[in-house]
């Protein structure tokens, strides 16, 4: 029996971490009349980092240190950024 992410599970919950920070960017850009709101999404929004980098360490203990993985959950950041 299994004790982690399977590798097709690392991408979903990749993709889903990455949506969400997006999201969070979005809702910091609209609220940008409130500044102190805004701060805190933009907070919330880094604050998805530590979890991604220690999922992506789990990866890498499971896959190896390949090429695809930091792509899981760090790909196209720059890409998603409002």
């Amino acid at each position: 029996m299994s004790k982690g992410l399977s590798i097709a599970e690392h991408h979903e919950l990749g993709s889903t971490l990455k949506e969400a920070r997006r999201l969070l960017l979005e809702a910091a850009a609209q609220s940008r009349v409130y500044p102190s709101l805004s701060r805190e999404f933009y907070d919330l929004a880094d604050a998805l980092m530590r979890p991604r980098a220690e999922l992506e360490r789990r990866l890498i203990a499971l896959a190896g240190d390949e090429g695809w993985v930091r792509e899981v959950y760090f790909g196209q950041l720059a890409e998603e950024e409002v």
